[in-house]
């Protein structure tokens, strides 16, 4: 199966997100694959972000958007 038949939505504007993902980075610290996931995240209107990371790594730094740990 495609993964576009599994997706419900797509964050399309990449000019966006990337500037949402630089403030993340700079503002708060967070690896650029981090960044460009919660900047994606909230690009959709997400209403929280779900993560395997744990509580000390930089992601859980961002205000915004709530985070949720699974650890």
């Amino acid at each position: 199966m495609c993964s576009e038949a599994i997706v419900s939505h797509w964050a399309m504007d990449l000019d966006a997100m990337l500037q949402a993902a630089e403030r993340e980075v700079a503002q708060f610290g967070l690896g650029a694959m981090d960044a460009l996931h919660i900047a994606a995240a909230v690009a959709l209107q997400a209403d929280q972000f779900i993560t395997n990371e744990k509580p000390e790594k930089s992601i859980h730094r961002t205000p915004s958007i709530p985070i949720l740990s699974l650890r």
